[in-house]
């Protein structure tokens, strides 16, 4: 287990989705090997080779050449585990090595002599059978915990570097939108309904589709409609963003319904507001104008495929539509601004009413609500929980007993809130890790919610990443 002290003791298992470090074998034949794309503060390569129970790691700033006259640098870490193989996801800012990670390419290697003799000496050689690197590479030690990695002279010598993929990324963080009390005027912004639905990343690339939420999760299999819809798209390869949503009979989407919808296979619908890539361009650094109209050339008339449409610099008679048809409000977007993938004030957010994602760490019950009376939430501030107030309506009786059950599965004996709260003997802690929906009036000086209702449980929303808007 000292093999991984270093891994474990820099990671945060509670909020980072990488694998914890246990050594579960050793293995001495048909050994494996990967390079994963890790964008984190710099953007570089991962280089592991298993050995020994564990995964030796270096990083490599520009990636392995297959080009011998190429020296490319590779840092050696600490060593991963055998399990981090396979890993992919986004890595949550805060942690070590935030950012997003993908696998570039995998397969076997044989070591032309031994590891731990090559350790000791400074020097390793071996062969890689991957997909896209082939061949005999060498490591040599420079200085500290600085290598070389080289390519030897054969059959897989090029001197052009091996493309990743038709996309040009698998995993991105995503656009997210500023809070805001005014509407934005002038001709450069553009405004679009607020939907009210999980937030999907769709990654498309010869018909394969694979679908995730906000924080990396994959909801390929819970959106299977939507999927196949997205293989009749006439693109070889392509990243979307929207909005996973149903609508009720008047039009409105509405979560709820959409949770309802997708454990009942329901229909749902894809609202598509931008593009990221196409057919292996990076489309993030074009204007929010030239990937919308790509975009709507892109999406034919489809059964549950919808393009999000906008009016341009009319953000008064938008805001009035909205209130009228008592929707969550309206988002406008900079035409002129790039997809950066972080928070920013070129998309802002302007609700019609007050709306957001607090974290559930306590219920009570009483007589007449046996499964559930209340729900007690907070919020992260500087990595402690606040509370702002306990929600009792908006349940209905089969949600009442569904989130008992999970509520009893993450029961703790202590107060998880920063602060004592009216304490009653009814009421049960929880570990704070469930996001609910709530929409509210306002937020009182005393820092609680006015008249809170529950919408849902947002299981694509990580409890650490709940903060209170606009602070």
């Amino acid at each position: 287990m000292k093999k991984l002290e270093k891994y474990n003791k820099k990671r945060d298992f509670s909020q980072t989705n990488e694998p914890k470090g246990e050594i579960l074998h050793k293995n001495t034949k048909n050994l494996r090997f990967v390079i994963q794309h890790h964008k984190a503060t710099t953007d570089h390569y991962d280089f592991r080779l298993e050995h020994d129970g564990v995964l030796l790691s270096w990083a490599v700033p520009k990636g392995i050449s297959q080009n011998p006259k190429d020296k490319r640098l590779a840092v050696m870490v600490e060593d991963h585990p055998l399990s981090y193989i396979d890993f992919e996801g986004i890595i949550p800012k805060g942690n070590y090595g935030a950012g997003s990670v993908e696998i570039f390419d995998k397969g076997k290697y044989v070591p032309k002599y031994d590891i731990d003799y090559g350790l000791k000496k400074g020097h390793l050689q071996f062969d890689l059978y991957g997909k896209k690197v082939k061949g005999e590479f060498s490591l040599v030690k420079m200085k500290d915990n600085n290598w070389l990695i080289i390519k030897g002279e054969d059959e897989y010598v090029s001197t052009s570097e091996t493309k990743n993929t038709l996309l040009p990324f698998k995993s991105c963080e995503v656009m997210l939108a500023t809070l805001s009390d005014e509407l934005p005027k002038g001709k450069d912004w553009a405004y679009e309904i607020k939907y009210d639905g999980y937030r999907i990343l769709s990654f498309v690339e010869k018909g394969n589709v694979v679908c995730k939420t906000r924080n990396g999760n994959d909801y390929t299999g819970k959106l299977e409609s939507i999927v196949e819809e997205l293989k009749k798209i006439k693109e070889e390869s392509f990243i979307l963003d929207g909005e996973v949503v149903a609508f009720d009979e008047g039009g409105k989407s509405d979560f709820g319904l959409l949770q309802r919808a997708l454990k009942e296979n329901n229909k749902i619908y894809y609202v598509v507001f931008d593009l990221l890539a196409l057919n292996g361009e990076d489309m993030r650094e074009k204007t929010l104008k030239e990937r919308k109209k790509i975009l709507e050339m892109m999406l034919v008339k489809s059964n549950n495929i919808i393009y999000s449409q906008h009016v341009i610099g009319k953000g008064k008679q938008a805001f009035a539509f909205a209130k009228k048809n008592n929707l969550e409000g309206v988002v406008a977007k900079k035409l002129s601004s790039k997809y950066i993938g972080r928070r920013s004030e070129d998309w802002l957010k302007i609700k019609c009413y007050k709306r957001q994602e607090f974290v559930i760490a306590g219920f009570d019950t009483n007589e007449k609500n046996p499964y559930l009376s209340a729900i007690y939430v907070g919020y992260y501030k500087q990595d402690k929980l606040v509370f702002v107030g306990k929600v009792g309506t908006g349940f209905d009786e089969q949600e009442k007993i569904e989130l008992n059950k999970k509520f009893m599965k993450i029961t703790v004996k202590k107060c998880q809130f920063n602060e004592k709260i009216n304490e009653n003997d009814k009421i049960l802690w929880l570990k704070p890790i469930l996001v609910a929906e709530i929409q509210y009036m306002e937020i009182t000086k005393d820092g609680l919610l006015r008249q809170p209702s529950y919408i849902g449980l947002r299981d694509d929303k990580d409890a650490k990443s709940v903060v209170l808007e606009g602070e």
